[in-house]
């Protein structure tokens, strides 16, 4: 499974995990193969990432399974806090930069977590 930013993801992918929009809403479900209609739709509801199938031909471990995982729940639960404001510019942008922030601090503490 790999994480991709909106702009990396190309028609006939197949999405590892549902994809939600800011409101909660299923846009679309997990194992569906998707179009240049789903990216167009996830652009316009600000998904910023979205997790498909396959990768770069390396197996992927368990843990940074996990660790995906926890950062798409993390995502999720901040689209549902910024729902009622995602309209604003300036709102999308710090979510986008909380989501960010986050995520790096998840990097940081499973980093440190195997380092001790």
């Amino acid at each position: 499974m790999l994480t991709l930013n909106i702009d990396e993801i190309k028609p006939g992918m197949v999405l590892a995990h549902p994809v939600y929009n800011g409101h909660g809403v299923l846009l679309l479900e997990s194992g569906a193969r998707i179009t240049k209609k789903n990216i167009r739709i996830f652009k316009s509801w600000g998904v910023p990432q979205v997790a498909v199938k396959g990768g770069s031909g390396s197996a992927e471990s368990e843990d940074e399974s996990g660790v995906t995982d926890v950062k798409i729940s993390i995502e999720n639960r901040l689209r549902k806090k910024f729902s009622d404001v995602l309209d604003d510019p300036v709102m999308a942008e710090i979510l986008k930069a909380a989501s960010r922030q986050l995520a790096k601090n998840l990097q940081t503490r499973e980093h440190n977590h195997e380092s001790n």
